[in-house]
């Protein structure tokens, strides 16, 4: 397949959904939540999304409002992190972060904003099942809460300037970023009615491809390259991959991934490519 073609095009109906979602208005708000949630970015989650349910047999536009309600809470996440009690970064993908050009108060506004709208989103989606949306909409709310991303944001604030061992930066990845990640190939596979084998094929996929993302990302932020927008993690003094392991490990995890994939046949290939996209960045 060509993948680079698929990634546009799926970054492109993502895109086309949230504008349309939130079209311009003169509410500072509303300004505000375009400014952060159409800044660009890879859109990985919601193609995660998009992906998984193409594997098994739902088209595209079915798991769109989930994949987009993903975006939001990632980009949720992105604007409280960036603020002055949490990461106090000035910038976010070569832009001013959004508290630098709206406030502090605008910010969190955006947040919670964001977040809110993500599960009213999947709430009305169409064309679902109520079975399988509420399935989708109680995973997504699982992989964001106390248990999920903000927890593990939780634990990396507890973790900075102390050293960490693997099992706790695992811990710190897993819930913070992994669980967003799992969560994204989740939901496409609970949208389209994926059996229970499937499933879990997919589940063990998501979780090691997020711990290949995290390791990578890692790699790229000690390194100061073009996703380390603002202070790097060592300067944050944040439990990282780099102090103990390398990219081999990122290797290691996207290998484990593909190895899930096996008797998915050719519908998981863009899955199988977003394995080996995810490493490919920090190599």
């Amino acid at each position: 397949m060509d993948f680079e073609r698929y990634l546009a095009a799926r970054a492109r109906l993502v895109e086309r959904a949230l504008a349309a979602r939130f079209p311009p208005a003169r509410a500072r708000l509303r300004q505000a939540m375009r400014y952060s949630l159409l800044a660009g970015g890879k859109r990985i989650r919601p193609i995660l999304a998009l992906a998984a349910g193409e594997a098994c047999g739902a088209p595209a536009r079915r798991v769109l409002p989930f994949a987009c309600a993903l975006e939001m809470i990632h980009t949720y996440s992105l604007v409280h992190d960036d603020l002055p009690a949490m990461d106090d970064d000035d910038l976010r993908r070569g832009k001013p972060t959004s508290h630098k050009v709206w406030g502090e108060g605008l910010a969190i506004l955006v947040g919670d904003a964001l977040l809110t709208e993500a599960f009213r989103l999947m709430a009305g989606a169409r064309g679902v099942t109520p079975a399988r949306a509420l399935g989708a909409l109680a995973e997504v709310a699982a992989a964001a809460g106390e248990a999920g991303m903000v927890g593990g944001q939780a634990l990396d604030l507890a973790a900075e300037g102390r050293r960490a061992s693997l099992r706790r930066v695992q811990d710190i990845h897993r819930r913070k970023t992994g669980a967003l990640l799992r969560s994204a190939v989740r939901v496409g596979a609970l949208v389209a009615g994926a059996d229970t084998p499937t499933l879990r094929r997919l589940t063990a996929y998501g979780e090691h491809l997020g711990l290949a993302f995290q390791i990578a990302d890692d790699i790229l932020d000690a390194a100061g390259g073009p996703e380390a927008d603002g202070r790097t993690d060592r300067e944050l003094g944040k439990a990282t991959y780099p102090g103990v392991l390398g990219l081999a490990a990122a290797a290691r995890e996207r290998d484990a991934s593909l190895a899930a994939l096996r008797g998915l046949g050719r519908a998981a290939e863009p899955l199988r490519a977003l394995a080996a996209y995810v490493v490919a960045r920090a190599s």
